[in-house]
């Protein structure tokens, strides 16, 4: 009897240790001692966020709560709004001999690419100041001051009668859309629910086109007008998106990153409770954020506006910054310059030659860039973000191509081949398409992302820097290149395109399926590209427990 006791304690250590092996690769156990039914298998990137997901009510997309966020979300849209008026409005005042003559200036050449330049200049300048308003007066506080700087230069933009005040009107113009989009899409990815994360954030720069469509759409009416209103209906057209953020950013909550910093955690998960859950009441998916919240931000202490040392200081920082840069340069050099601000010259150079049909091409690039850009917004997380722009930069390396080469064949004067110069327009709209599709939808949503809670809204202000430095190229050097060279500078960017593609792939980091805190992990990694490529496989049980199987 004895031996028979042995014999059956033994059996139950083998049992147990069995038992152990089936869930050594298990990093969420199961309680039960008997397996439940597995519900679904999924691939993830984070187990912990799939386990507060099972375990959380989804929300739903229709629901009263769920509008609510949305028309939140739209005070924050509409400063990209803002922004899509501008390079839209100039490219088609560009084309108009109203205001051409009105100032004496011409398509191309120099005193052109001032115009477009001092616009970048007050984007620079704004960049330094941006990030510091956002964590001194909050996200939406600095939303209003910039909204404020871009009444204002709107004003002057639109009543100006001399070429200086023009150029002022578009300094300060520039200077307050930096603050009003370094704020906002920093406050669109805080205030983001973790699951629709992606898809709010990219549909933040996809409603750049909401601005850019109407400006379009106007000039092609106000080009009939013999007089300076032609240009300036257009123009005051801008005030209007400020107009609203400033009444209505006030009546929206905080970011509650920006709150746990300022030391008010009660207020951040209040706003967690009212606008991630589907019923206001605390879940595994809430405590999940707090406690990552919590555990990455710092209470700010006051610090110099300059001091953007934290963005530089570790490993990791670096990294961060490294992606961020990656997007502000290589979506300027893509060759949207050439599309956006000089259209008019580049169908020219297609053989469309008349100031009106250039400028219905305009809108009518505006409406296939917005499809495009929306569309882009809409997979954002599906597909992600990492082989969306490595595919990406290529594709449009090869659409660039096309246009050159078919440019200079059907768009040289006194060409009559009309199939062989609208396929070469057909080219430019596609090209437009493909860019929106890549870069629009993340420009903003990636570059808020790979930043962590501490200096986010500084990098973000390193983010309009860096890109309105690199977008000089597609202001003042396209004006003169496009001028000297015509198509055969569309080169330049088809070069480019096939280096960013190198570099998006050995460069990218994957920021979806992801809380913003779990990504710190990933640029702790030796080479977070790669890490962040890596997702296990999970089965998601009827009792709502997570057990990892696998990971790939």
């Amino acid at each position: 009897m004895e031996s028979m006791r042995d014999l059956n304690k033994n059996d139950g250590v083998e049992q147990v240790e069995q038992d152990d092996a089936k869930t050594k690769l298990s990093t969420i156990a199961s309680p039960s001692t008997v397996d439940p039914p597995v519900k679904t298998i999924h691939e993830v990137y984070s187990p912990e966020l799939a386990k507060a997901m099972a375990s959380a009510t989804p929300m739903n997309a229709l629901s009263g709560r769920s509008f609510k966020l949305y028309f939140i979300m739209m005070v924050g849209f509409l400063n990209a709004v803002s922004s899509g008026f501008d390079g839209s409005l100039m490219s088609g005042i560009n084309a108009m001999d109203q205001y051409l003559d009105f100032f004496g200036y011409t398509t191309t050449g120099a005193s052109t690419g001032v115009i477009f330049m001092i616009y970048v200049a007050g984007n620079c300048v704004g960049s330094l100041f941006a990030g510091p308003f956002c964590d001194l007066w909050g996200r939406r506080g600095a939303m209003f001051v910039g909204g404020f700087f871009i009444l204002l230069g709107s004003a002057v933009v639109t009543s100006a009668q001399t070429a200086e005040a023009f150029i002022g009107g578009r300094f300060v113009l520039g200077f307050g859309i930096a603050i009003s989009t370094t704020a906002a899409p920093t406050w669109v990815t805080e205030l983001a629910p973790p699951t629709w994360r992606g898809r709010l954030g990219a549909f933040y720069n996809s409603c750049f086109f909401i601005g850019s469509i109407p400006a379009t759409g106007a000039m092609v009416g106000t080009n009939k007008m013999n007089s300076t209103w032609a240009w300036r209906l257009p123009l005051i057209l801008q005030i209007g998106p400020p107009i609203i953020v400033m009444s209505c950013v006030w009546f929206c909550p905080e970011s509650p990153r920006y709150l746990v910093a300022q030391g008010k955690r009660e207020e951040a998960l209040a706003v967690l409770v009212k606008h991630h859950t589907s019923d206001g009441k605390i879940n595994a998916l809430i405590e999940l954020e707090m406690k990552e919240i919590e555990e990455s931000v710092t209470v700010k202490r006051q610090t110099p506006w300059w001091d953007y040392s934290a963005l530089f200081k570790t490993r990791n920082a670096r990294w961060r910054i490294l992606c961020l840069a990656l997007m502000c340069i290589n979506g300027q050099l893509a060759g949207n310059g050439l599309i956006t601000y000089f259209l008019p010259v580049v169908l020219s150079n297609a053989g469309v030659t008349s100031s009106q049909r250039q400028l219905v091409f305009n809108f009518a690039n505006s409406i296939l860039s917005a499809f495009g850009a929306f569309l882009g917004a809409s997979v954002t997380d599906r597909i992600g973000r990492r082989r969306r722009l490595y595919v990406g930069a290529f594709v449009l390396a090869c659409l660039l191509a096309t246009v050159a080469a078919m440019s200079s064949k059907y768009g040289v004067k006194g060409n009559t081949n009309t199939a062989g110069a609208n396929a070469s327009i057909a080219f430019i709209l596609l090209f437009g398409v493909a860019y929106s599709f890549t870069y629009t939808p993340l420009q903003a949503l990636y570059c808020a992302e790979v930043m962590n809670n501490d200096t986010r809204a500084r990098g973000m202000g390193i983010h309009i820097l860096i890109s309105n430095i690199a977008g000089f190229i597609n202001t003042f050097a396209n004006s003169v290149g496009l001028g000297k060279l015509g198509w055969k500078y569309y080169f330049v960017f088809v070069a480019w395109n096939l280096v960013a593609c190198g570099l998006w792939y050995f460069f990218c980091v994957e920021t979806r399926g992801r809380t913003l805190e779990e990504l710190e992990d990933v640029f702790n990694q030796p080479w977070p590209a790669w890490s962040s490529k890596r997702t296990v496989k999970v089965e998601v049980k009827e009792t709502g427990d997570v057990e990892v199987i696998e990971t790939i």
